[in-house]
């Protein structure tokens, strides 16, 4: 799928934490062929913690459940390897979701789309929606919801 084709990309996640300060969530990773320069691959990865709204919300709650939507505005991502310093869009310099696609117009997803954390995560992820289809993960597996036209 061309990532230009992403027009949805929004989960649901349960932190649980003592405090706010400690709610922390793990990030949307994309592995793409980004077809820009002499790059072969590339993961994108959603920064959840330093996102704003209306992609993250605000404030994150402890033991609650929220959405963050990775395609809205507020979003920030990076490209991993040569692609973020082709595109300029690296951790160090995040881009929007936007600003990301526009920079790898005929970009792929060529392995898998998942979430990803450098830290101990307790809590839950569920909702994953990619355009029309959302994805409801259980203890038997994901069951793949179709959403209207």
């Amino acid at each position: 799928m061309p990532i230009s084709d992403l027009a949805i990309l929004k989960y649901w996640a349960f932190a649980g934490a003592n405090s706010p300060e400690e709610v922390s969530v793990p990030g949307l990773n994309i592995e793409v062929d980004p077809n820009v320069g002499s790059a072969g691959y590339a993961t994108l990865i959603y920064l959840p913690d330093t996102s704003t709204g209306p992609s993250a919300p605000a404030p994150r709650l402890p033991n609650t459940w929220q959405q963050y939507d990775t395609s809205a505005a507020g979003s920030q991502w990076y490209a991993t390897g040569a692609t973020g310093s082709l595109i300029n869009c690296t951790l160090a310099s995040p881009c929007s979701f936007d600003a990301l696609k526009a920079a790898m117009p005929d970009a792929v997803i060529t392995l898998s789309l998942g979430f990803s954390m450098d830290t101990a995560f307790i809590g839950a992820i569920d909702g994953l929606q990619v355009n029309n289809t959302v994805y409801d993960f259980g203890p038997l597996g994901a069951r793949k919801t179709a959403l209207g036209p």
